[in-house]
């Protein structure tokens, strides 16, 4: 057996509560040239071998010893820095589980029993996907509903709408999401993205004209506040 020609070897984090199972994929992914970091069996085990191996890619059980699950373990993967893509191999494929894991935005799923040669497949198409949204900036965004992930580019400004944060494009509808402008400023691109006042962020490369007091965006003035016209002016 090989391993698909376009992935590297990759340090993999296995969290798994059966150890036949999660042994049997680390000797193979071993046997392959990848690096398996750990095999945890809970979440604070899942926790502590991700901050001691820094896997490049999560092998997720949904069901895990403990009270907390492999989808917990997801969501805290979704906080850290730098981000970790993650897939399920899980036995649980009722549609509340399903509707759950999809919230975290795996790159794979996999019922169990895994078989290798899916496992490889789908190892391979996760981290050259991951791999592609890196190079292309992205932002991820929830409208309550569903999560989004867009291309940074193709965002013309942000708009704080009291507790939400409306997202304007271009070519398509505006995306209304339950965030602060902040939160979601944090995840541009600081040389692409500048704040020209408490309740807009304008990307820079769609500025068609400005004045004193604002800028325009495809016809539309946004404002900049007194304190920010010397930064704004000084990126334009």
């Amino acid at each position: 057996m090989h391993a698909p020609p376009t992935v590297a070897t990759l340090r993999i984090l296995i969290v798994e509560d059966e150890f036949i199972v999660g042994d049997m994929i680390a000797r193979q992914l071993t046997k392959l040239g990848h690096r398996v970091v750990g095999h945890a069996f809970s979440y604070d085990e899942a926790v502590r071998l991700y901050h001691a191996g820094a896997p490049e890619l999560v092998l997720l059980d949904i069901r895990l010893n403990g009270s907390r699950t492999g989808i917990d373990v997801a969501h805290y993967l979704a906080r850290q820095q730098p981000a970790v893509p993650h897939v399920y191999l899980t036995s649980q494929t009722d549609p509340a589980t399903l509707s759950l894991a999809r919230e975290t935005l795996p790159a794979g799923y996999l019922s169990k029993p895994v078989q290798i040669s899916s496992l490889l497949t789908t190892i391979d198409i996760a981290v050259h996907n991951f791999r592609s949204l890196r190079e292309t900036p992205t932002i991820t965004v929830r409208d309550g509903r569903e999560h989004h992930i867009i291309p940074q580019a193709s965002i013309r400004y942000l708009q704080a709408d009291h507790v939400y944060v409306r997202v304007i494009f271009r070519d398509k509808p505006t995306l209304i999401c339950r965030s602060t402008l902040s939160e979601l400023a944090d995840q541009l691109q600081q040389q692409t993205f500048v704040q020209t006042h408490r309740s807009f962020v304008v990307n820079l490369n769609h500025v068609e004209r400005y004045d004193r007091e604002c800028v325009y965006v495809d016809g539309t003035s946004i404002p900049v506040s007194r304190g920010r016209r010397e930064e704004v002016f000084s990126r334009l």
